[in-house]
């Protein structure tokens, strides 16, 4: 019995060495483990999102009067098939910052602060994490009044919602020059000139090198994502949307063509935050955004 324990051992071992042998000869190698394949996904210091208007892709992409957000594209990812979710501005705004539009479906001012859905910045704040919205042109922080100058509150999604503290609702005039002191995630609305609403891309453009390319640059260096980001097209058939996001872990001159909307984003910020992902039936038949970071 025992001599025919060996002799199977050795037979099972030679047959081992033989397919192995095979397996070289033939230029094939074993799969490996499925554990072993990481897609990465990365955990940032801050992610920041600079929101302009009404753009469709090819408008942006490859366009001359947008230089500076071109020579974003060869130092990070371009997202080459990104839509919006609806039309018109307001709506996309709020579905971007708490998943799901909340009954939002036009431009129209909202006088109330009576929302109590779960958003961004509730949930980031549950999991220690800090949120803020920056406005060019917003009068004070925490103000809720629909327009003022070239401000407009539909570019500002916080002032609806009775849970967000006022506090999170800043002025652009306050946005801090030491970059580490910023909010784990950041949005940014320039005023409706020079987020390209009324202005021209030109105009946009220019403001974001000016206000901001530090910024990006900082990010490269300092564990954060900045992102250029669209909230809607020119009503083009199919609402797609360019944007890039460059950073210390974001893959550079890299095209990334999964197709995503507002509320992969979403789901991604949480995810990078370790915070709930999941809270509108929309982030839970999402994605987190992958593929695109290094």
């Amino acid at each position: 019995m025992k001599h025919s324990l060996i002799l199977l051992a050795l037979s099972f071992s030679l047959m081992c060495c033989t397919k192995n042998q095979e397996a070289v000869q033939t230029g094939t190698q074993p799969p490996p483990p499925t554990d072993t394949v990481v897609n990465y996904f990365p955990h940032p210091d801050h992610i920041i999102f600079v929101w302009f208007e009404n753009k469709n892709y090819d408008s942006i992409v490859g366009n001359l009067d947008a230089p500076y957000i071109n020579s974003l594209i060869a130092k990070g990812t371009l997202f080459t098939n990104m839509y919006a979710i609806t039309h018109p501005s307001y709506p996309n705004y709020v579905d971007f910052f708490a998943g799901d539009p909340n009954g939002v479906v036009n431009d129209k001012c909202i006088d109330s602060t009576t929302l109590t859905t779960p958003n961004l910045y509730t949930n980031l704040k549950a999991a220690g994490k800090s949120f803020a919205w920056y406005s060019e042109g917003l009068p004070e922080t925490g103000s809720t009044i629909c327009k003022d100058g070239l401000y407009f509150e539909k570019h500002n999604p916080t002032t609806i919602f009775a849970n967000v503290e006022p506090t999170a609702n800043k002025r652009f005039a306050d946005f801090p020059t030491d970059y580490s002191k910023l909010e784990n995630v950041v949005c940014i609305s320039p005023n409706i000139q020079n987020d390209m609403h009324d202005g021209s891309i030109e105009k946009g453009d220019t403001w974001l090198k000016t206000n901001l390319s530090s910024l990006a640059d900082w990010c490269a260096t300092h564990n954060s994502i900045f992102v250029v980001y669209f909230d809607e097209n020119d009503k083009a058939e199919g609402n797609q949307i360019p944007v890039v996001a460059s950073g210390e872990h974001v893959k550079e001159n890299f095209q990334h063509s999964l197709k995503y909307d507002h509320y992969n984003w979403t789901r991604s910020i949480c995810a990078m935050f370790s915070a709930s992902e999941t809270w509108t039936t929309n982030l839970s038949s999402r994605d987190s955004i992958n593929g695109c970071w290094k």
